[in-house]
């Protein structure tokens, strides 16, 4: 315990980010403040330093089983300890198991990530006794699962007091715990002759290259009888696909930049900074914590970095393997520690009959739908909104507990429709309501999927724009001319302190994830095929603030920014 405190402390005073990259010191920051949290009065979950101090000293008596080494048993560096620590020592509060039941390592390659799975499998497969445990190493192929599984078989091979403790037999392709039922074992992709699991711990290698979620979805939907199961996942970055790396990796960004509260997931992600020199020596510790103990890291990275100048075609793979940098260089557009600044409360009482737009996002009518209205009093933006989901993906997402879905719906910033899809009649009846309060100008949407309701609105008496009268329902070109203008204000108005949205925390979690798209003249706009989750609510704000930049636009083009309605 006090080896992790000491990283996570030496982490936050590296305030130059020599050795420790963005992700690692705001894991270290989660540290420090979980730990006051355990000692609160009520505490949402307690730390057992025994617990955390007992898996580290485990896994210091396992073997090394590859390479040669000083010692004849593992001696954990500290970046592993820092991990460990975590994921033992918190406890849930009444039956003591443990507070995270999914865990993400994620470091450039050759930093031990294969041996540190397979020992914290053995750990939960030896001492936290789940009748009938079936602890899995699953990957891609069948021989990436059997890497972490080869390990922790030639661990038990080469140990025979563990063997005689804890009842186990090392076999071909499983490790057989008797005193328990247990067994250890490892799986590939092919999800459909997956069937029958019933998975307690599981450790999912390099999960990046994952191509599909069916394998993850399989483990998911089998793991549900269990009282403290682990998911474990362990990766290096890697090329982009459809797989569920995207998701999981904005996932645990957004914990760490404390967007998402989510208490069950531990993240721990090295890598170089984003404006870090590829080539600059000093930065790789970042990605390779192991390089302060294992100098063939450095020797092979720098081997692989000249490799990479001299030839352009290796460069993606020296920046994704050996420095953690994602494939692409897509990074969020919003700078969060000033969006959260402007946090500020206010009652819609305060403003009714100021000047406001409004937008309307509801691309996918199978996930959230968004509305905001923006309000401009003296030099200072307001917004408020509506959210709505319907109940198959809130279960989805419940089940995944990728988005806390449920808790805004009970907390009321969403609100949930029967069925499969969103309800655009109790959406249109909920907008309508608003509008009649607060009669904005400029009614913004995106007219994917709004046909029909935009046709309702009007026949309620909504005003529709003409080329002739720019007012009232209008379609927001999507594109780069529009977004361009609207995206300026509204991140001129946030990084000046002008704009209060409330600390509404789906609102804060879409602007999390917008990711921009520029084209050769440096206009914007959001680019929804790379941002790792939703952006509604960001999108019908841009729309909302298109309202305001279309009236002090120079040029006067308006048909650069909207639309009329096109009637269904």
């Amino acid at each position: 315990m006090s080896v992790a405190i000491a990283y996570a402390e030496e982490a936050l005073e590296d305030r130059k980010h020599r050795a420790f990259c963005t992700w690692v010191r705001k894991a270290a920051r989660r540290f420090i403040a979980d730990l006051k949290r355990s000692q609160r009065k009520k505490p949402p979950f307690v730390f057992s330093a025994d617990q955390a101090n007992r898996a580290c000293a485990f896994m210091e008596c396992l073997p090394h089983v590859e390479g040669t080494w000083a010692t004849e048993t593992i001696k954990l560096h500290p970046a592993h300890v820092f991990f460990i620590v975590q994921l033992f020592g918190f406890r849930s509060v009444g039956n003591g198991t443990r507070r995270y039941t999914e865990g993400l390592l994620a470091t450039a390659r050759k930093n031990a990530k294969s041996t540190i799975a397979a020992g914290i499998l053995l750990y939960c497969f030896c001492f936290e006794n789940e009748n009938g445990a079936q602890v899995i190493s699953a990957a891609t192929t069948g021989s990436q699962a059997r890497i972490v599984f080869n390990v922790a078989k030639r661990m038990v091979e080469k140990e025979p007091e563990m063997q005689a403790e804890f009842d186990l037999e090392a076999m071909v392709s499983q490790i057989n715990r008797y005193e328990i039922g247990g067994i250890f074992k490892p799986i590939n992709s092919k999800a459909s002759t997956q069937d029958g699991l019933n998975p307690s711990h599981t450790s999912l290698d390099e999960i990046h290259a994952h191509k599909t979620r069916d394998l993850l979805e399989v483990l998911n939907s089998a793991g549900g009888a269990r009282a403290s199961p682990l998911k474990l996942y362990t990766t290096t970055e890697g090329y982009e696909s459809p797989g569920p790396w995207a998701e999981l990796r904005g996932f645990a960004h957004n914990i760490l930049n404390g967007v998402v509260e989510a208490d069950h997931f531990l993240a721990l992600y090295y890598a170089v900074d984003e404006d870090d020199d590829d080539f600059d020596e000093s930065t790789w510790i970042k990605a390779n914590p192991l390089m302060t103990v294992n100098p063939y890291i450095l020797q092979e990275i720098r081997k692989a970095a000249v490799a990479a100048q001299q030839m352009p075609g290796s460069l993606s793979e020296f920046r994704i393997k050996r420095l953690n940098r994602r494939a692409s260089a897509a990074t969020s557009w919003t700078n969060l520690t000033k969006w959260r600044r402007c946090g500020g409360g206010f009652t819609l009482e305060e403003m009714e009959g100021h000047p406001c737009t409004a937008g309307f996002d509801g691309a996918s009518n199978t996930d959230m739908a968004a509305w905001r209205l923006l309000w401009k009093i003296q030099e200072t933006f307001y917004t408020w909104g509506r959210f709505w989901v319907p109940a198959e993906a809130v279960a989805q997402r419940t089940e995944r507990k990728s988005v806390n879905y449920a808790g805004w719906i009970q907390s009321g910033l969403v609100t949930q429709c029967s069925g499969a899809t969103n309800d655009y009649n109790a959406i249109a009846a909920d907008m309508l309501t608003d509008i009649r309060r607060f009669q904005p100008k400029i009614i913004a949407y995106d007219p994917w999927n709004s046909a029909q309701l935009v046709n309702d609105l009007i026949d309620e008496g909504v005003d529709a724009a003409t080329p002739e009268d720019m007012h009232g329902l209008m379609q927001f070109i999507q594109g780069p001319r529009s977004y361009t203008p609207a995206m300026k204000l509204c991140e001129a108005a946030y990084l000046n302190g002008n704009l209060k949205h409330g600390g509404n925390p789906v609102l804060t979690w879409h602007m999390a994830n917008v990711v921009p798209s520029f084209d050769s003249n440096m206009n914007v706009k959001p680019n929804k095929a790379r941002s790792p989750d939703k952006i509604d609510g960001a999108c019908a704000l841009f729309m909302a603030f298109g309202g305001f930049a279309m009236d002090v636009e120079e040029t006067g083009d308006r048909a650069g920014f909207f639309a009329a309605p096109v009637m269904a």
